[in-house]
């Protein structure tokens, strides 16, 4: 709890929101000026007393990639995000708590460990992306020749972490106890509460237009339909109390709060960089263990990966059981399953360096990790990653046909199959769809992240120029059949 009336102390360096950190989107909140939030996200005293609204909470589905031989696994997650001054407070405190963050790091011989929502500068100038973080587990790999390599996920990570945990890891890299701001700040994540948007729409009788004389106006989406209305915010603040929180007895509460003492959301400014610190001891204890058997120790986010040297290693699965063990020390909800493991080795044959496969679902071929696979031979873009950025390009390809069918169609069909620019929106598309990594900071877009990975990895025999060529046509493939999908279904 918070000790006294303490309010944090603040450097000269006032946080400024950027874009980034001014949101657009419609919430529960109006939108405010970017002089009156950065005022209220700099006073400790308005933060302390602030009241935080629910969080926005949709799911976001997509089909899991799948080799020929399984069937397609349709995945879904949810996504919540705070409103528009919310989310630039923890904007804010995740500005100023980065930096405590970084320093622990350095003091803890940790700098190049958590590689994930951070800017790790590279030489040449810029910041790290997934590409360089690859690069650097390979190239150890390469320069070590025999190894065992574990890569581990935790299960469901930021739904996991303990409350009392982050509040004392909080407090360790801050330097004291919670300032009243710090801990409401860490009280809004922890005992967040959620509104799920259809359940409010529905509540709020907003459906999508289905007006027959106007295609566009059919596809609208609910929450267009609200700014078509020239809402500002979803509801005012009588509705929000009345519909949505349930003041009035017709209306049962949509809010729903998380009673457990674990988990915080994912997608808020500031949750990216807790998940980071909450493993600050982990982190150290882990990698003073792997230091000392001369390997190496990575950890983006939820996903580990450990190199050791083939003679520092008594038993394949070793680093797998102390994993799992420690894990378990940072929070009853954390833990390391068997089918998140995989284990492979790398050994020197008449001087060439080979991938074997010893244990796990995934790297039967070679060793994947954030989105490429290294056999000891090549490296290659992982199908899954590419396959990312083929749904994206295939969204954009039917709404290309769509669009073009929908202003010519008085022309007929004929017309426009001999009409449509199959060439200029092949090129369009290669160009524009991006990779998301997840990085936290960058995107590439198709022809950039394969130009991008195959200047990083010059000396690891990349094959991605073989790659693409296929990509390029299916793309024509595609762009042909949602030409003729939305012949059939707007003609």
């Amino acid at each position: 709890m918070p000790v006294g009336v303490i309010t944090s102390t603040h450097s000269n360096d006032e946080w400024k929101p950027r874009e980034k950190d001014i949101k657009h989107y419609i919430h529960f909140d109006r939108a405010i000026s970017p002089k009156k939030i950065q005022k209220i996200a700099n006073d400790p005293v308005a933060v302390s007393r602030h009241s935080f609204f629910p969080l926005l909470r949709f799911h976001e589905q997509w089909t899991k990639f799948r080799s020929s031989q399984k069937p397609k696994e349709n995945k879904s997650r949810p996504i919540r995000y705070a409103s528009r001054l919310d989310a630039a407070i923890y904007a804010r405190y995740r500005y100023e708590l980065s930096k405590y963050y970084e320093e622990a790091l350095v003091k803890n011989g940790l700098f190049d460990v958590p590689i994930a929502y951070r800017r790790l500068p590279k030489q040449g100038g810029g910041n790290k992306c997934n590409i360089d973080f690859a690069r650097d587990v390979f190239s150890f790999i390469k320069d070590t020749g025999d190894c065992i390599v574990t890569v581990v996920d935790i299960k469901s990570y930021f739904e996991s972490l303990d409350h009392n945990k982050i509040q004392s890891t909080w407090e360790q890299i801050f330097g004291r106890s919670l300032p009243e701001d710090h801990f409401a700040v860490f009280k809004s994540l922890t005992k967040y509460s959620i509104v799920d948007v259809e359940k409010l729409y529905d509540r709020l009788k907003i459906k999508k237009k289905v007006d027959t004389g106007s295609r566009r106006e059919k596809r609208q989406r609910k929450i267009d339909v609200l700014r078509s209305r020239g809402h500002r915010q979803i509801c005012s603040p009588q509705e929000f109390r009345k519909v949505v929180a349930g003041s009035d007895a017709a209306y049962p509460s949509l809010i729903q709060k998380n009673g457990f003492n674990f988990g915080i959301p994912q997608g808020t400014p500031i949750s990216d960089l807790i998940a980071n610190f909450y493993l600050i001891d982990f982190d150290t204890e882990i990698n003073e263990h792997v230091s000392s058997l001369g390997g190496l120790y990575r950890r983006y986010s939820d996903d580990i990966i450990v190199v050791i040297p083939a003679q520092s290693v008594t038993s394949v699965d070793d680093m797998k059981h102390l994993l799992q063990t420690k894990i378990k020390s940072h929070g009853t909800q954390l833990q390391i399953q068997d089918k998140k493991v995989c284990i492979g080795e790398f050994k020197m044959a008449s001087g060439n360096l080979k991938y074997n496969y010893l244990l796990g679902d995934a790297s039967k071929n070679g060793l994947e990790y954030l989105g490429f696979e290294y056999d000891g031979q090549r490296i290659k873009i992982k199908d899954s990653t590419l396959s990312n950025a083929w749904r994206k390009l295939k969204r954009k390809s039917y709404g290309n046909a769509w669009r073009f069918v929908s202003r010519y169609r008085d022309k007929g069909k004929i017309w426009i199959v001999n009409n449509y620019p199959y060439a200029y929106y092949e090129k369009r598309m290669l160009q524009n769809v991006t990779f998301n990594q997840d990085t936290g900071f960058e995107s590439w877009t198709f022809i950039k992240y394969a130009q991008r990975a195959s200047k990083a990895f010059i000396g690891f025999n990349p094959i991605f120029s073989e790659q693409t060529p296929r990509y390029r046509k299916l793309t024509q493939n595609i762009i042909r059949a949602d030409l003729n999908r939305a012949i059939s279904k707007y003609l």
